[in-house]
Order: C-alpha cells, then sequence, then structure tokens
C-alpha cells in the first residue's frame, strides 16, 4: 500500500463530527502520518509503524524538526486537559449533531435565496457554501461585522465556518438570523 498522510490542523480533532476528519472516508483511509493544530491549541504529528520503514527519518536524526515538533510540557498539558474535555462533554457527537443542524440552516438559506446561496457542503460543524461573486461574498462578511457576526471569507466566493466545539443551536440561529438579514437587502 502506497504511503499516506493526512493534513488534519483545520479539519481534526472532533470538528467534523469525527475525531479525524479522515474516518469518514473508512479503513481505506487510515494515514501513517497526520498532523493536527488548531483545536488542539498545539501542532503536532501521528506517526504510525510505517514511518519505521524510512531508515533514518526526521525523529531517528536528532534535532532535524525540534522547533516545531519538539513541544513541552505546558502543551502537553493543555493538550492533555482538551482532549479530556472534549471526551467528558461529548465534543464530537455534539459537533456532528449541532453540525447537521447548521447545513439544515444552510439548506434553508438556499432554497429561501436560490440566487444567492449555493453549493452548501459540510461534516460536522466544518461547513460552507457559495455566493455568485466576491462582491457578494465581501458584502456578507462586511455587513454581518456591523451586526456582530463574523462570516469567514474562503476562495473567491464562498464562506466557511469552523467555529469552536461548544457552538449552540441558538448560536446558529442568531447567526442565521443576521445572515437572512443581509441577504434579503441583496436580493
Amino acid at each position: 500500500m502506497k504511503p499516506c498522510s493526512f493534513d488534519e490542523v483545520q479539519t481534526g480533532v472532533a470538528a467534523s463530527g469525527k475525531f479525524w476528519c479522515h474516518e469518514h472516508f473508512g479503513p481505506q483511509a487510515r494515514p501513517d502520518i497526520v498532523a493536527f493544530g488548531k483545536k488542539m491549541q498545539v501542532c503536532g504529528i501521528i506517526a504510525g509503524p510505517r514511518l519505521d520503514e524510512v531508515e533514518n527519518h526526521c525523529f531517528r536524526v536528532p534535532s532535524r524538526i525540534n522547533s516545531t515538533w519538539g513541544g513541552n510540557l505546558v502543551d502537553m498539558v493543555r493538550a492533555g486537559r482538551i482532549l479530556e474535555v472534549i471526551e467528558q462533554d461529548h465534543l464530537t457527537q455534539a459537533a456532528a449533531r449541532i453540525g447537521d443542524a447548521l447545513l439544515g440552516a444552510l439548506g434553508e438559506a438556499s432554497q429561501r435565496f436560490p440566487s444567492l446561496v449555493g453549493n452548501v457542503r459540510g461534516r460536522g460543524l466544518l461547513c460552507a457554501f457559495d455566493l455568485p461573486d466576491t462582491a457578494h461574498r465581501n458584502r456578507l462578511i462586511s455587513e454581518g461585522l456591523k451586526r456582530d457576526v463574523m462570516f469567514l471569507g474562503c476562495g473567491p466566493r464562498s464562506i466557511r465556518f469552523r467555529p469552536a466545539l461548544i457552538l449552540s443551536e441558538a448560536d446558529i440561529e442568531a447567526g442565521m438570523a443576521v445572515m437572512h438579514e443581509v441577504l434579503g437587502e441583496m436580493e
């Protein structure tokens, strides 16, 4: 089998409704190396045993990657506590459930504003949609900010969501109310 690695810096640690986003794609997506960050508040990698097939890989040769991946005690303690909270508060399952609500709300927006909102997509809390062009996307962002809601631009015409794991349905409703208000003004 060909070596495989995944960048889960933005998609990992429960955000997709599974602990690792690649888990959505079945056992054939099992990586040899996973890079992670963001939700862990520390960057790191997980490497499987295939790494040992490389004679002088970067973990065997001292000082090859110690500045970025060397870690420290504070990071280790913080990451450990984050993992405990995710497990205790069932945040992975919550991300799946709340993500379904977010995706549903975006789907409703695409039905209400079909000329503006399209290509709704997502897994867990990682959702996105497209607007007709950059001007519409930028207007939604700037008008949202005026109303104390931040929409994140992505690419030339998309809005993406990568919220905190503690996002609630009430948060979604409040954000969607603002989004509908702005989209209504843009029609």
